[in-house]
């Protein structure tokens, strides 16, 4: 996780930087749904969010957008991580997410 963290934080300039409010990620305010997490478990809704605010990762996940908000999952995937040790599909997001911001 901390090279995750240093890697967003080195994400190119030219990748745009979103006020807080117009972020697609907004990682700073992360929740699970309630209804999710009874069906299938709190790391199937960590994943399922986690899909829904960065999309689809078919050919690669895609980074759109750097700063506080995308650096903010490092903070998020800890979280969980934490609450989930040894879940593989958090540990597979690290990795995704780490080869996206490496580009």
């Amino acid at each position: 996780l901390v090279e995750l963290r240093l890697c967003l934080e080195a994400l190119p300039m030219h990748i745009p930087v979103p006020l807080a409010a117009e972020s697609r990620y907004k990682f700073s305010d992360f929740s699970t749904d309630a209804e999710w997490a009874a069906d299938i478990g709190e790391a199937g809704a960590v994943n399922r969010e986690l899909e829904v605010r960065f999309g689809s990762r078919v050919d690669g996940l895609k980074l759109t957008e750097r700063g506080p908000e995308i650096e903010a999952v490092v903070d998020v995937l800890e979280t969980w991580i934490e609450k989930c040790p040894g879940d593989i599909i958090l540990e597979k997001w690290v990795h995704d997410i780490l080869e996206a911001a490496q580009g």
